[in-house]
């Protein structure tokens, strides 16, 4: 029987490329985007009504599940002083004030939208601040779809070029071919490559930019040291250390992975979890260099929908509930005892799959069993059986989006990540059952 999604599909394709409005949303699993028609908790519930247990969480934004009661009534108290744009209010100071008490680097801040927008205008005032123009980007991490930026997120092997010197790869048709001129690309996690680029480039370094925690591959942290190798070497070539926290973020603990690692950089994109599930970002940095922006400084950064008030409200909500005693403790917890059970489940299964995680988000690498610390080794997963797996758990009713990365919100019951598990055991042998690759 055809269901209301798959009719659906064939009216939206005619209309939306590829019957969506993110390509992120496509899913190759399934065969179709998932369509929703709503959310409550830890559920998505599809065009029939199906509950689906969500383990995307809307990629990390919606860290308090969806339709939390306290987010909900933050965005209705914001629309009743009416729908307002282009205008200063109140709230945009106190949530910068309370993101100054939380997030090690921020003195000052500024409020975007999409994590995209945020990090190009980042990356103009780094330009600004320092008067240079290179900047250097590890491979496989990713920094939204600008053109000077949208470079090695995922690129073939074959045309990435020697691990040690890996080569631009353009991850979008029309990107001007002068577009990457000023990026340096280095290995993730390599000290000597990392050294040699300072050596080679340090005068004319604006920022070095990263992700303090490679999510957009699965689950890389940084090696012992390594964050605080990048403190140093911009401190020595005189760069600003910018991190890209739209995934990190609140993900393990209130001030992020600045606060986790214990390294404080010059600049930072706040995204994903700060809005639980509203659109907003956050641009905030050590007072020196946020007042190179305008009306202070000449770098420009303005838009009419910067701030919205409905998105301010349901951020000082959420940093409410996240600076809650308790919070990520229980957080933390209920992410290991979770990914014990996968371990666990993958062991008794035969199946070759390492998983890695740092608080509710992990990474699944199908194929292998070493530990994955760059991007090449994550290249190498096997994406058959992966995709096998989320359809596995899909016909089981737990949501897994097609990605390097997956996870859980805080409002997860032990009951349903219960019920993930035995969808995992299930899909598992699934993937057990293929057949041999040729």
């Amino acid at each position: 029987m055809t269901t209301r999604a798959e009719l659906h599909y064939a009216a939206a394709s005619q209309y939306l490329p590829g019957g969506v409005c993110a390509a992120a949303r496509a899913n190759a699993a399934i065969g179709r985007p998932f369509y929703v028609s709503r959310g409550d908790g830890a559920l998505l519930f599809d065009l029939d009504g199906k509950p689906y247990i969500d383990m995307c969480t809307s990629h990390g934004a919606s860290l308090l599940g969806h339709n939390h009661p306290a987010i909900k009534a933050a965005v209705q108290s914001a629309l009743d002083i009416g729908i307002l744009c282009a205008n200063e209010t109140e709230h945009a100071a106190r949530l910068a004030a309370r993101l100054r008490d939380l997030v090690p680097c921020a003195e000052m801040a500024r409020f975007a939208g999409s994590g995209t927008e945020t990090v190009m205008h980042g990356l103009r005032l780094a330009r600004a601040a320092t008067g240079r123009t290179k900047f250097i980007k590890f491979e496989g991490h990713f920094h939204g779809y600008a053109d000077a930026l949208n470079f090695s997120v995922m690129p073939p092997l074959d045309e990435a070029g020697p691990a040690g010197a890996p080569r631009l790869y353009a991850e979008s048709a029309g990107m001007p071919a002068g577009a990457g001129a000023d990026l340096i690309l280095v290995p993730f996690n390599d000290e000597a490559a990392l050294r040699a680029a300072f050596a080679a480039h340090g005068d004319s370094v604006a920022a070095l930019l990263m992700e303090p925690v490679n999510y957009d591959q699965g689950c890389i942290a940084p090696l012992p040291g390594f964050a605080a190798l990048c403190r140093s070497l911009c401190d020595r070539h005189g760069a600003l250390l910018f991190f890209d926290e739209v995934l990190t973020a609140f993900r393990m603990a209130p001030g992020g992975a600045q606060q986790h690692l214990g390294v404080t950089p010059d600049l930072c994109v706040l995204g994903k979890a700060f809005g639980a599930g509203m659109p907003i970002s956050a641009l905030v940095g050590r007072r020196a260099v946020m007042r190179h922006l305008r009306p202070l400084g000449r770098s420009q950064m303005s838009g009419t929908y910067l701030a919205h008030p409905t998105a301010l409200a349901a951020a000082l909500a959420a940093l409410e509930i996240y600076a809650s005693p308790g919070f990520y403790e229980q957080l933390m917890a209920r992410s290991d005892a979770f990914c014990a059970g996968i371990e666990r489940l993958v062991r008794a299964s035969g199946v070759v799959m390492r998983l890695q995680h740092l608080g509710p988000r992990f990474g699944l690498y199908f194929g292998i069993d070493t530990p994955v610390t760059n991007y090449r080794q994550a290249a190498r997963r096997d994406l058959a059986a992966e995709l096998c797996f989320i359809r596995g758990c899909f016909a089981r009713g737990v949501f897994f989006q097609p990605s390097a990365h997956h996870g859980f919100s805080a409002v997860h019951t032990p009951a349903q990540l219960d019920a993930v598990l035995q969808a995992v055991e299930g899909a598992l042998q699934d993937v057990r059952a293929m057949p041999p690759a040729h």
